[in-house]
């Protein structure tokens, strides 16, 4: 899933930039905020996975809401909405 995502932007960056109607610097934005999502998530992951019950549930439901939130990512028409998805995605 994380190459998926790796992907996406750079393989369509033309059609991205106009279908969200943004410059250089609003993309730039997309490919950055990913990653404090990603700071973010693993701080709760690392509480999460320090007990051993949760580890096999908690990555189910990162595995699931990960694919969720690339799809909602490919469906939206919103900048700020994608920015919040793209840190969701980093997140989980």
């Amino acid at each position: 899933m994380i190459n998926v995502d790796h992907g996406t932007l750079p393989g369509s960056t033309k059609q991205i930039k106009e279908k969200l109607n943004i410059n250089d610097f609003g993309f730039g934005i997309l490919g950055s905020v990913v990653y404090g999502g990603l700071t973010v998530g693993s701080a709760f992951a690392t509480m999460i996975f320090s007990t051993g019950t949760y580890i096999k549930p908690a990555l189910s439901c990162t595995l699931f809401m990960n694919a969720l939130c690339l799809y909602a990512f490919t469906v939206s028409n919103s900048f700020i909405i994608s920015s919040m998805i793209r840190s969701l995605i980093g997140f989980f």
